[in-house]
C-alpha cells in the first residue's frame, strides 16, 4: 500500500480539526476466500480504467494507446467504453428523399387516409419488432419501443398533420415534415438535454411512417453484409433505437462498434447502446465522408478515439483488449450470486439506481441487493397530464413486485430546476411557466412539493398504498433536498394527512414506512445532528454536494474545471456525515455518480460505509472490487486521505491506491498461473 505519512501535502496529524475525522472501526471476521470461479483474469483493467477522476488515466498501460498520424485519427464523445476492431459498414439513414406536391381539395379525405393507414402499418412494424426480442435484451429495448408506440398512437399525431393537409394541400409526407420543423421549434426552447434529446424519437416515428409513403424499407433492414467475413464497426449520420434492436436481431451481421456522426450521450440511441454493451462514439464529425465502408478502423471507446488504418501492433493490441474485455465480462455475469464481502470479511450492499419501473430486470440481472433509489421524478417529465393515483401505484407495484421482497427505496419526486413538468402539467397544477434565474436555488424536491401539497399527498398515498404488496420494511421513501429538521417535521404532517384520507376511503395500506433524508446540501450536513433523531436512514446525494459545497453549476460546461469530486470539502462532509449517523445506528448509503466509480471504492468502505447504490451496469464490476479489497486496509486508507489537503494530492493518492491493488492483483495471479502450471 502506498504510505500517505511521507507525502509533503499532508497536514500534520497532530493538529486536530476537522479534516481529522475518527473513523469507525470495521466489523471483523474471518476471511472469505474468493472462489477460483471468480478470479477475473483482466479484473485489473476496469479498476484502472476507472481510477482516475473524471477520465484521467494513471497508466498508459490501463487503455489501448491509438497513434498514428493526425489525419488517421478520429475522436468523439464516450458513450459505451470498449474496444472493437473491424472493417467499417456504412448506414446512411438520410437516403430518403421527401418529396412536396400539391393535391386537390377533392384529394384531401385520400391523403389523410393514406396517413392514417401508413402510421398503422408502422405501429405494426414495432409490434412485430418487439414480439421478436429475447430474453437476453435489455430492459431499455422494450421501453424505448413503448415510447416509440407511444408517439405513433398519440391522436395529435394524425389530427395535426391532418389539419396541415387541409391547410395548405399538400401530401401527406411533406406534411409530416412541416409539422416535424414546428414540433422542432418548439423543442429548442427547452434547456434540459435529456428533454431536447427526445426530438430524436419524434423525428424517428415521423421517419418510419414517410418510409412507409414511400414504400421504402427502414435504414437497418436494407443494410447488407455483403461478402465480408469480418466483424463491423457500423458508421451512421444516426439512429434511432427501433434500427438498433432490428440490427441487434439480424443474425448476419457481426456489429461490434458503432459511430455516428451526430447525436449526444443522452439520447436514447446512445443509452440502448450502452445498454447493449457495444463499443460507441457520437459526434464523430466527417465519419461518414472520411471512413466509408471496407475500410480497417480501430475505435477506442474508453479514450473516444478512432484509428483509420491500424498497423499490425495496434491490431494485435486491440484483438488481446477485445478478448480480455468478453472474457471479463463472462467471469463477471459469474459473480451475479456472489456476495460483495471484503477479503476481511466485511459486508458491503450494492444496490441499484432506476428511474422507470422498466429499469427493474436489468437490477435483478445484475444481481443488486435492492433498489436503493427509484428516481420517481421521470414519471412526472415530458407528458402532458400527471399520472393520478392509479398508474403511480402501478408504477410503483411493478418494482415492488419485480424485486421480490428485496429493499426497494422510493424517492419522492425532485421536480425543479433542470427537472420541470411540461408547461401542460405545470397548468393543471395551478402553475403558470416560468424562468428562474437560478434554477438550482429555486423551487427544488422538497420546496416543490411544499409548493404543491396535495400533488405530494397523492404520490405518498400511491406509495403507501403500494407498499402493502411487499414484506414490512421492505419499501422505504427517500426525500430529496432535506435542509432542517423542519422538513422532515412538515412530510411527517403530509403522511399523517394521506393516512388520514386513505382511512376515510377504507383504502389498505402500510403505516410504518421507514422514512430517510438525502443528503446533498451543507445545511443537512450541518444538520446531521438533529436529522438522525428523526429519520430512519440517510444515502448522500454526490452530485449535488460537489454542486452545492462548490458553487459549480454542474448543467454548465463554462465552469466544469472546477466540479471537483475530490475536492477534499467534498470527501470530509461525506465522512463526517456517514460518522455521525453510523454513531446514531441509522444506516446511510452513497448513491451519487461517486458510488459507481471503482477507484472510490476504498475510500467510501474505509469511512464505514456499506452500502452503495449506482446504475445497475456497473454493480458486477464493484462486486468484483469489493471482494479484492480488505476493509482494515481500506480504512487506513481513508484516514490519510482525508488528511490531504488539495484535490490534486488527492487524486494522486487514490491513483497510487489503484496501482498497489494492480501491483497486488497482478502477483497473485502470475502466482496462481505458476502453481497450476507446476
Amino acid at each position: 500500500m502506498a504510505t500517505e505519512e511521507n507525502k509533503t501535502d499532508t497536514a500534520p496529524t497532530t493538529n486536530k480539526s476537522d479534516a481529522d475525522i475518527s473513523l469507525p472501526p470495521q466489523e471483523k471476521s474471518k476471511s472469505s476466500a474468493a472462489s477460483d470461479a471468480v478470479e477475473i483474469k483482466a479484473a485489473t483493467t476496469q479498476t484502472l480504467e476507472a481510477s482516475a477522476v473524471n477520465s484521467r488515466k494513471i497508466d498508459s498501460s490501463v487503455e489501448l494507446q491509438i497513434g498514428g498520424a493526425e489525419e488517421n485519427l478520429l475522436t468523439g464523445l464516450k458513450v459505451c467504453p470498449g474496444v472493437a476492431w473491424g472493417l467499417t459498414l456504412q448506414l446512411t439513414s438520410s437516403d430518403l428523399e421527401i418529396h412536396q406536391f400539391a393535391i386537390d381539395k377533392s384529394a384531401v379525405r385520400g391523403e389523410i387516409q393514406r396517413l392514417r393507414m401508413a402510421t398503422a402499418s408502422a405501429n405494426k412494424q414495432l409490434e412485430q419488432l418487439a414480439e421478436t426480442l429475447d430474453e437476453d435484451a435489455p430492459a431499455e429495448a422494450s421501453a424505448f419501443l413503448d415510447v416509440y408506440q407511444t408517439i405513433l398512437q398519440d391522436p395529435s399525431l394524425i389530427t395535426e398533420t391532418a389539419d396541415i393537409i387541409r391547410e395548405k394541400l399538400v401530401n401527406a409526407e411533406w406534411a409530416l415534415s412541416l409539422r416535424l420543423e414546428q414540433i422542432r421549434r418548439d423543442f429548442e426552447q427547452i434547456d434540459d438535454d435529456y428533454l431536447r434529446n427526445r426530438l430524436e424519437d419524434i423525428s424517428g416515428v415521423f421517419q418510419r411512417i414517410q418510409r412507409v409513403l414511400a414504400g421504402r424499407r427502414s435504414a437497418a433492414s436494407l443494410l447488407k453484409a455483403e461478402e465480408f467475413d469480418d466483424s463491423f464497426i457500423l458508421i451512421a449520420d444516426q439512429l434511432g433505437p427501433a434500427d438498433m434492436l432490428q440490427l441487434r436481431e439480424r443474425d448476419d451481421l457481426d456489429i461490434v462498434g458503432i459511430i455516428m456522426e451526430t447525436g449526444s450521450v443522452t439520447s436514447h440511441s446512445a443509452i440502448l447502446a450502452a445498454s447493449l454493451g457495444i463499443p460507441t462514439l457520437v459526434g464523430v464529425t466527417n465519419a461518414i465522408e472520411r471512413l466509408g465502408t471496407g475500410r480497417e478502423i480501430l475505435i477506442d471507446a474508453t479514450a473516444g478515439t478512432v484509428k483509420v488504418a491500424p498497423s499490425p501492433e495496434e491490431k494485435k493490441a486491440a484483438a488481446a483488449a477485445m478478448k480480455s474485455l468478453r472474457q471479463r465480462k463472462r467471469l463477471l455475469q459469474k459473480l451475479r450470486d456472489e456476495m460483495p464481502v471484503t477479503t476481511d470479511g466485511h459486508s458491503v450492499r450494492l444496490y441499484a439506481n432506476i428511474a422507470l419501473p422498466e429499469d427493474m430486470p436489468d437490477a435483478r440481472k445484475a444481481g443488486a441487493n435492492g433498489i436503493g433509489l427509484f428516481r420517481t421524478e421521470f414519471l412526472f417529465l415530458n407528458r402532458d397530464a400527471l399520472p393520478d393515483e392509479k398508474e403511480q401505484v402501478s408504477a410503483y407495484q411493478k418494482v415492488i413486485r419485480g424485486m421480490r421482497g428485496k429493499t426497494v427505496t422510493i424517492r419522492t419526486a425532485d421536480l425543479g430546476g433542470d427537472k420541470m413538468p411540461s408547461k401542460e402539467a405545470l397548468a393543471l397544477l395551478g402553475e403558470d411557466e416560468f424562468d428562474e434565474e437560478n434554477p438550482a436555488l429555486g423551487l427544488r424536491g422538497l420546496r416543490f412539493a411544499f409548493t404543491h401539497r396535495p400533488f405530494f399527498i397523492t404520490q405518498l398515498r400511491a406509495i403507501m398504498r403500494a407498499a402493502t404488496s411487499a414484506p414490512e420494511g421492505t419499501v422505504r421513501i427517500l426525500l430529496p433536498m432535506v435542509t432542517s429538521a423542519s422538513d422532515v417535521t412538515e412530510v411527517r404532517l403530509c403522511l399523517a394527512q394521506a393516512a388520514a384520507e386513505l382511512d376515510s376511503e377504507n383504502l389498505k395500506y402500510e403505516q410504518n414506512l421507514p422514512l430517510g433524508g438525502m443528503i446533498e446540501l451543507p445545511a443537512a450536513v450541518a444538520s446531521i445532528g438533529d436529522l438522525v433523531q428523526i429519520l430512519d436512514f440517510f444515502s448522500i446525494g454526490t452530485n449535488d454536494l460537489v454542486q452545492y459545497t462548490l458553487a459549480v453549476d454542474r448543467t454548465n460546461a463554462r465552469v466544469s474545471r472546477w466540479w471537483e469530486e475530490c475536492h477534499p470539502a467534498v470527501l470530509r462532509l461525506i465522512a463526517q456525515t456517514v460518522k455521525r449517523v453510523r454513531e446514531a445506528g441509522k444506516g446511510i448509503s452513497v448513491c451519487g455518480e461517486m458510488a459507481s466509480r471503482l477507484n472510490m471504492a476504498p475510500f467510501f468502505i474505509g469511512i464505514g460505509c456499506s452500502a452503495l447504490s449506482m446504475d445497475a451496469a456497473h454493480i458486477p464490476a464493484m462486486k468484483e472490487c469489493v471482494r479484492k479489497l480488505s476493509a482494515e486496509s481500506c480504512e487506513d486508507f481513508a484516514r490519510g486521505l482525508l488528511r490531504r489537503r488539495s484535490t490534486e494530492s488527492i487524486r494522486e493518492a487514490i491513483d497510487g491506491y489503484a496501482l498497489t491493488l494492480l501491483s497486488s492483483s497482478t502477483e497473485k495471479l502470475a502466482e496462481r498461473t505458476h502453481s497450476k502450471s507446476t
